[in-house]
């Protein structure tokens, strides 16, 4: 390969992921019955199949009555109304009809009638039970009902179509399925509905040096952590995800494994061995499996050397087997992307602006993610960097919630100065206590 035709495989965040979603089409999609559908992401555009409410209903406990029956109330000169029917939600038109249509009295008849309940079309109006004043018969139900004030006409009826018209789309294809799309889906009869199926992920820890926990540690050995952070990673995002043991440094094993992983995932993942090392064989090995690079290196740091490889709509990423760096290109370059084939139609990071509490001096030609601690006072986001913040130091993963980004140039950033931040993917879930 040319000096040229590397230099173009060395991309900026933004370039890397629209390499990458342009690479990948959105999943396969599947029906499935609604409950399983919670995470999930909508295949399809939802419009409403009929009115909402369906039919006209009452809004409040109490009693339907004709509006102009009530002109003439006021205090100490109460209208009296009697109560000729009870209607509760559920009941049929027909009963609704049969209850009221026979039993009409001079125009001065209520229908006692509770929230839900279809509301008869000859009342115009709902009293709430607590402004009247009942006169009950033997069996505590009311007879009759006193009114002291005017009630004008639509009070407490939800109509027909009042909330949505039929036809309306309301879900939009790549809106995710939570508790507000559920509630939507199951009011309208929605028994299924047409999703994208998960993404299917194989992850391949790849070093000599690498054991798995649970193991009695050889020396000169490190267990495989990054295995398993991929791995949790990648299923709160909502992924079918597996993971492999640890593969050693040998171009023809390591091949051998991408290949039997590639048939049976959308996506691939390796941590370690894609640097510039003599015993780095990622790249070597994804060529050898018939993949073609999208780029070779990010403009990032830590995780410079990030790739990813594309054959036939299966995606390769070649992640660092160093930690920091191996978790910033998970949020930064592998979550849009998993979200893209998700099928989501807001599938980009979304960053957030905070007053940086610390001086960041040391310099970087690239842009330089940090672990941080963020918190809101006041309205405002501030960003303290996590002390003794080296890319191998595992532990500042606890304390972190956060990645900052210090611009590229000679001088860092200073106290007080704006800078963006994105919330660590367990945080913006939910985890962060404020």
């Amino acid at each position: 390969m040319t000096t040229l035709q590397k230099q173009q495989l060395v991309v900026s965040i933004e370039e890397a992921i629209g390499h990458l979603c342009k690479g990948m089409s959105h999943g396969r999609t599947e029906k499935l019955p609604l409950e399983e559908c919670v995470g999930r992401v909508l295949a399809e555009n939802f419009f409403t199949p009929f009115p909402m409410p369906p039919f006209r209903r009452a809004a409040m406990d109490g009693y339907a009555i004709r509006s102009h029956t009530t002109l003439g109330a006021g205090p100490g000169s109460e209208v009296m109304l009697r109560v000729i029917a009870e209607i509760k939600a559920g009941a049929s038109r027909n009963f609704v009809e049969e209850c009221t249509g026979s039993r009409l009295i001079d125009d001065i008849d209520a229908v006692r009638i509770f929230t839900g309940a279809p509301v008869p079309h000859r009342y115009d109006t709902v009293v709430m039970q607590e402004v009247v004043t009942p006169i009950k018969g033997e069996d505590g139900k009311p007879l009759w009902i006193g009114i002291d004030r005017h009630h004008p006409s639509g009070r407490h009826i939800a109509e027909a179509g009042e909330d949505l018209a039929p036809g309306k789309q309301i879900l939009v294809k790549g809106t995710t399925i939570g508790a507000k799309e559920m509630a939507v889906l199951a009011s309208y009869g929605q028994g299924e509905a047409l999703v994208f199926a998960k993404p299917r992920v194989v992850v391949l820890p790849v070093g000599d040096e690498l054991q798995e926990p649970g193991t009695p540690l050889s020396p000169d050995h490190i267990y495989d952590s990054n295995g398993l952070v991929v791995y949790a990673f990648l299923k709160q995002l909502g992924v079918e995800v597996t993971r492999r043991k640890p593969v050693p440094d040998h171009p023809a094993i390591l091949t051998r494994e991408i290949e039997k992983a590639a048939e049976q995932a959308d996506l691939v993942i390796t941590t370690g061995g894609i640097s510039v090392g003599d015993h780095d064989y990622v790249e070597r090995a994804a060529a050898r499996a018939g993949y073609e690079p999208l780029f070779t290196k990010v403009l990032m740091r830590p995780g410079t050397p990030t790739s990813a490889f594309k054959k036939e709509g299966s995606l390769l990423f070649g992640l660092s087997g160093n930690p920091s760096a191996c978790y910033s290109a998970l949020e930064l370059l592998v979550k849009p992307t998993i979200q893209w084939i998700k099928g989501m139609k807001s599938y980009r990071n979304q960053w957030q602006k905070g007053r940086l509490e610390d001086s960041i001096g040391k310099p970087c030609p690239y842009p330089r993610y940090i672990r941080s601690i963020a918190s809101m006072e006041l309205g405002v986001w501030r960003l303290t960097p996590l002390p003794n913040d080296k890319s191998g130091n595992i532990a500042a993963f606890a304390e972190a919630n956060a990645i900052a980004v210090i611009p590229a140039g000679g001088r860092g950033a200073a106290k007080g100065e704006t800078i963006s931040f994105l919330l660590l993917t367990h945080m913006a879930n939910g985890g962060l206590t404020l």
